[in-house]
């Protein structure tokens, strides 16, 4: 029986080692110590429950957290927050979030057990998403195919490989932002996966004949990545 998956986000390593030694039998644990990092395994894998410093060295976490649950893809996961502050405005903060539990600092080993467990088993009431829009795409998650939104409000089907779908996923994503090769190699192949840059270049070439029907392009930002942006007027002209 394949173990649940849990993310922990915590810069301090001392208090990773001791979530790893109360979990790691009853779950899959993975560490990362910046919301950046967190994000990019967000990206690429569902986890079961992330539990969420709130002072980390990139940001805050109740921020993130509130990020998250704006999310279509990442609302429905449980948060649970792993902290030192103790005021009782920032417990009611981090619940009104949406955060499942609040666990202070020092740990309680045998409290946190039960509280990881308890969360593991509950069930999240609410329906998961599994498809979303975005700019004139439409996402769908549980099949893994995208739809573009024609002017007549039709929909025409991108006819995909796996991982152009997560490829044009995450750009869809992070639309209007550039997109490093670094983060696309973690978030679509992982840090285990060796992948060069000419694999990915080939996939971008492909990936950029298939869109040419949308109204967004690929454009390579010289030494910093991709960018999915709208297209110029004259782009449009010249590709029909």
């Amino acid at each position: 029986m394949q173990k649940e998956s849990i993310l922990l986000v915590e810069d301090a390593l001392s208090t990773q080692l001791i979530v790893k030694s109360l979990i790691e039998d009853i779950c899959e644990l993975t560490c990362v110590g910046t919301l950046n990092d967190a994000e990019k395994k967000l990206s690429a894998h569902d986890y079961n429950l992330l539990i969420l410093d709130v002072e980390l060295p990139d940001g805050n976490g109740f921020d993130f957290c509130k990020k998250l649950k704006a999310h279509p893809q990442w609302q429905n996961t449980p948060v649970i927050f792993l902290t030192g502050a103790t005021d009782t405005e920032d417990r009611v903060l981090g619940f009104s979030l949406g955060a499942e539990d609040y666990v202070v600092k020092p740990l309680e080993p045998k409290e946190f057990l039960a509280r990881i467990k308890s969360k593991l088993k509950k069930k999240p009431t609410a329906q998961i998403q599994t498809s979303y829009k975005k700019s004139n795409f439409v996402v769908d998650l549980e099949s893994q195919r995208i739809f573009v939104i024609n002017s007549d409000k039709t929909e025409t089907e991108l006819h995909l490989t796996p991982i152009e779908f997560k490829l044009l996923a995450y750009f869809i994503r992070k639309e209007g932002q550039v997109v490093s090769r670094e983060e696309l190699f973690t978030a679509i192949w992982g840090d285990s996966v060796h992948i060069t840059g000419h694999t990915i270049d080939t996939h971008i070439s492909t990936l950029r004949k298939k869109i040419a029907i949308t109204s967004h392009r690929l454009r390579a930002v010289i030494k910093k990545g991709y960018c999915l942006e709208l297209a110029q007027e004259d782009e449009l002209k010249s590709s029909n």
